[in-house]
């Protein structure tokens, strides 16, 4: 038993300890007993799996939410997302997108050619090898197209881009957009301005109506009396055969005269085609300078003008040129209506390179700090009265001829306007 117990204790203390060997013993300070790394309890599992839940609860809510708010979104903004897989030919969409077109309810999915049938007519072929052509090159889809439905046709405008990395297959992701009523009101407000000019036209022409009627007015009084003379020379006998003749002669004059005012007026008035052809600049000028001499002397204003010699003529709408011209002499009699200064408009052409030159300028109040610029902006007036349209649309004019207009302060106050349009022969873009 000795033994045994001998060999116990020398197993506990060490080799050696059983023969009688004495061993240092470890410094009981510096020992410690080894960490042993507790599992978490049942009670701390089913907290951290409450925490997930929760987590995974939260960021649910949250997808429904965004889900709900893009739903709404695109139901104001009339549009969807859709997905074309180009190996299978299925396109997927919002709910919008099937509503655009008028499928049934609960559509989520539909072929190419479910898609085609219902494209105008007019579109179809052109929209179908757009489609193709930019499948094939794996570029983007940008085009807009008509639909025909029972309650009339739609506007679509589709972008899409393609995505090379979805799942190994090419597949475009985009948004048709309803355009309908952006081109409707794109086409309403053309219509309005078309009728704001043709408003425009017989607004000048009805504050210069004083002026026609005083033109028109000289040469019929003029014919009048010619032809009571005529008359008178006639009664006196054969002796007074040539002065009646000379009166005959007065009264052609002055009805053509008249004739020429009137038919002026017309072609202001009316519309006329906008086909560009040759006409005489200097000439064209000439009868709007004789149209408003009475205005101008209603005013106590002088007209200069100073015609350079053999110009060319210019190409572009002769009526319409005048109709510019007309309005830039509107407003510079306008603008020395209350100037206290010397009050001349001047009326000068010239030549630069391949175009023709035309100013307007007059001795008024100027631009009121106002930059030239915004003078052509629509609905933009420094008038009190006005609709700020004048300038707008004669530059519009001025460059479907190919020429411009722009303005800049005359020096020594006052402002002037330069019109330029092409010469005949010139090499105009």
């Amino acid at each position: 038993m000795l033994f045994a117990h001998q060999i116990i204790v020398g197993n506990l203390a060490g080799p050696g300890a059983c023969m009688g060997e004495e061993h240092p013993q470890p410094d009981q300070g510096e020992w410690e007993p080894p960490e042993i790394e507790q599992a978490p309890s049942l009670i701390e599992l089913r907290a951290e799996l409450a925490r997930t839940q929760r987590a995974w609860m939260a960021a649910e809510e949250g997808l429904r939410e965004t889900l709900a708010a893009m739903i709404q979104h695109q139901q104001v903004g009339k549009c969807g997302n859709f997905r074309y897989n180009t190996v299978t030919g299925a396109i997927t969409g919002t709910e919008e997108v099937f509503k655009m077109f008028r499928f049934p309810p609960g559509t989520r999915g539909c072929t190419v050619e479910q898609w085609l049938e219902r494209l105008h007519p007019d579109d179809r072929a052109r929209i179908e090898q757009q489609f193709f052509a930019a499948i094939a090159g794996g570029k983007d889809l940008r085009f807009e197209y008509r639909i025909v439905l029972d309650t009339g046709e739609k506007h679509i405008r589709c972008d899409g881009e393609p995505d090379l990395e979805f799942k190994g297959e090419l597949v475009y992701f985009g948004v048709l957009t309803d355009v309908t009523e952006r081109r409707a009101a794109e086409q309403a407000q053309r219509t309005m301005e078309a009728e704001l000019a043709a408003a425009l036209r017989l607004a000048s022409m009805g504050e210069l109506a004083g002026s026609i009627i005083h033109e028109v007015n000289q040469p019929l009084a003029a014919i009048a009396t010619s032809a009571s003379a005529c008359r008178r020379w006639m009664a006196a006998g054969e002796d007074h055969k040539e002065r009646a003749l000379a009166s005959l002669d007065r009264v052609v004059e002055e009805g053509q005269r008249a004739a020429a005012i009137i038919s002026g007026l017309k072609s202001l008035i009316h519309d006329v085609s906008a086909e560009p052809s040759a006409f005489d600049w200097e000439g064209a000028a000439r009868d709007v300078c004789s149209l408003i001499l009475s205005e101008l002397a209603r005013e106590n204003i002088l007209l200069e003008t100073r015609f350079a010699a053999d110009l060319p003529r210019a190409v572009g709408n002769r009526v319409q040129f005048q109709q510019i011209l007309m309005n830039l002499a509107r407003n510079a009699i306008e603008a020395m209506q209350n100037s206290k200064a010397r009050r001349v408009l001047t009326v000068a052409t010239a030549r630069r390179d391949a175009m023709l030159s035309l100013q307007v300028a007059d001795t008024g109040t100027g631009f009121d700090g106002a930059n030239p610029d915004l003078l052509f902006k629509p609905l933009f007036t420094t008038k009190k009265e006005g609709m700020g349209l004048g300038l707008s649309i004669s530059r519009k004019i001025a460059i479907a001829h190919g020429g411009t207009l722009h303005a800049a302060a005359r020096e020594g106050g006052g402002s002037v306007f330069e019109l330029l349009l092409p010469a005949e022969g010139g090499d105009h873009v």
